[in-house]
């Protein structure tokens, strides 16, 4: 055979580094992922146990307080609210309603009033509510949005003018210009038995750290098995070329 021809030997093993490297750096990946969920179970555990208190009135103090129990008083906006898109519950598609709630101290603060379904025209299946404006008394988690990958508007320009407004994500800039005034950067995730609160989502994440430990494992466990193949296959190379 031509020796010009022939792959490079060291070809495969450059290869062989290049995926497993990848399948480790997935591995701890889904550890860190793990770490990051036992966290939040944590965090919202030691909300649980705390007592409500009254809404911070700073950034520091929300970000401190994220998933600790809050109460606000004021009234709701009816007329102005948000549903929140792409909010999946028991395997249903719908809308988490945001509701503002003004308060006494001039600060504007989102209410997530829970869960409605949507229908098949992205409509909701039933009266968002609520009846009552207020004043009421408001008790829930402070929850402080991520903001993801934000791809395109977060209101459609066409939907200007008509209430409530369809959202892809909290993007509080945004809610702020259409609501016309500025929002405390958090929202109260609203928790209790009161009429105007619908169903709401758990705070807990679907699946715990355990199945990113299964992940870990797995990818380590591939990482492994290149090696394994990896050096076997040199090895019987070798072999050959020393028969």
């Amino acid at each position: 055979m031509n020796r010009a021809g022939r792959r490079p030997a060291w070809l495969p093993l450059v290869a062989a580094l290049l995926v497993t490297a990848g399948f480790v750096a997935l591995g701890v990946w889904q550890l860190q992922r793990a770490a990051e969920k036992r966290a939040l179970i944590e965090m919202i555990e030691q909300g649980t146990a705390a007592p409500a208190v009254p809404l911070p009135a700073t950034r520091a103090g929300l970000a401190r307080g994220e998933y600790h129990r809050v109460r606000a008083r004021g009234h709701f906006l009816v007329e102005r609210q948000f549903l929140l898109d792409n909010q999946i519950l028991d395997g249903r598609v719908g809308f988490d309603v945001l509701t503002p709630l003004a308060l006494a101290d001039g600060r504007t603060v989102l209410v997530d009033r829970g869960w409605i379904g949507a229908g098949p025209g992205r409509e909701p299946v039933g009266p968002v509510g609520p009846d009552d404006a207020g004043p009421l008394e408001v008790t829930g988690r402070i929850w402080l949005p991520e903001s993801g990958l934000a791809i395109g508007a977060a209101l459609a320009p066409s939907q200007a003018g008509t209430w409530p407004r369809l959202t892809t994500r909290v993007d509080f800039a945004a809610l702020s210009g259409a609501l016309g005034q500025p929002l405390v950067h958090a929202v109260v995730r609203a928790q209790g038995d009161a009429p105007w609160v619908l169903q709401p989502r758990p705070l807990k994440p679907e699946f715990g750290p355990a199945r990113h430990y299964g992940y870990a494992v797995q990818w380590f466990a591939l990482a492994l098995t290149v090696v394994v193949v990896t050096v076997t296959l040199q090895y019987r190379r070798r072999t050959r070329s020393d028969a």
